[in-house]
């Protein structure tokens, strides 16, 4: 059970979501950022894999927060009729 929390919380919200949000932010403000240097797995300072990596768990967890309060309204407006 806890590789599949894993799994989902880090594969898909942090990797998926923190990562390529990020990535897509920086690319619209005329700043492009490589996906290597968002993850940094290969770099050898430890500071900068830390801080890259918590911007990308909290910057997925937004996504995943909006994209989740999104869908539910989505689904239940129709249901109360709202939509």
């Amino acid at each position: 059970m806890d590789l599949m929390v894993e799994l989902f919380f880090r594969g898909l919200i942090v990797n998926f979501f923190g990562r390529n949000a990020r990535y897509l932010f920086y690319k619209i403000i005329g700043k492009p950022k490589s996906i290597e240097y968002l993850t940094a797995d290969k770099t050898k300072d430890n500071y900068e894999a830390l801080s890259q990596h918590i911007l990308n768990v909290i910057v997925g967890l937004i996504v995943f927060i909006g994209l989740s309060f999104l869908g539910a309204y989505l689904v239940y407006s129709e249901v109360i009729g709202l939509i």
